[in-house]
């Protein structure tokens, strides 16, 4: 299981090597390892944050799925019919607060919303953020990709694929990139033959 630590030290390597090369040209490789905690008698985890969250815009709701917790960020999911939606949670202090602050931005690259992809998509966002990524993640369908990337320290692209040819129907997409102050995640629906 690969910790925040080791995943910070793989971002920093990566973003040196990445210096070192001229910049964008290059891929580093980056990884996260969904981790679920254990949420302490009378503290509320992620999942019951997102339920807060949808009873305040319930644009949000659907069925609630976490995606990842570090204990410290966690990405949770909603996602309903042909609409998905993904929030970063930061916890502070044992209260799990959405980061609704737009400081990280992440662009979908593909597969489209609401288009159709080949059984086997490639899934690719863009980040851009004014302080250095310390983490990224893609899944589909819950499941985490194996992600590879490039870019700069601050503006890169995360792209990755399914390990195995995705069921005809509709899919689910998360992208999530974070700085070592806030977070984004975005979902959205694309539809396989």
């Amino acid at each position: 299981m690969t910790t925040n630590r080791t995943r910070l030290a793989l971002v920093v390597v990566a973003v040196v090597a990445l210096a070192g090369c001229g910049g964008g040209s290059k891929s580093a490789t980056t990884s996260t390892t969904t981790a679920n905690t254990t949420t302490l008698p009378g503290k509320a985890g992620p999942a019951a944050a997102m339920q807060k969250l949808i009873a305040t815009d319930p644009s949000l709701s659907g069925t609630v799925k976490v995606l990842f917790d570090t204990g410290d960020w966690a990405v949770v999911q909603s996602s309903r019919g042909n609409k998905a939606h993904a929030v970063a949670f930061r916890n502070a202090n044992g209260t799990w607060a959405p980061d609704r602050s737009g400081k990280v931005k992440v662009a979908i690259l593909g597969p489209q919303p609401g288009s159709t992809a080949p059984p086997l998509p490639q899934v690719a966002i863009e980040v851009n953020s004014r302080l250095p990524f310390v983490d990224s993640g893609l899944w589909v369908d819950g499941s985490e990709l194996y992600e590879k990337g490039g870019g700069s320290a601050t503006k890169g692209t995360i792209y990755g694929a399914p390990a195995k040819a995705l069921a005809p129907g509709t899919h689910v997409a998360v992208g999530y990139a974070r700085s070592i102050a806030n977070g984004t995640a975005v979902a959205w629906v694309f539809k396989t033959p």
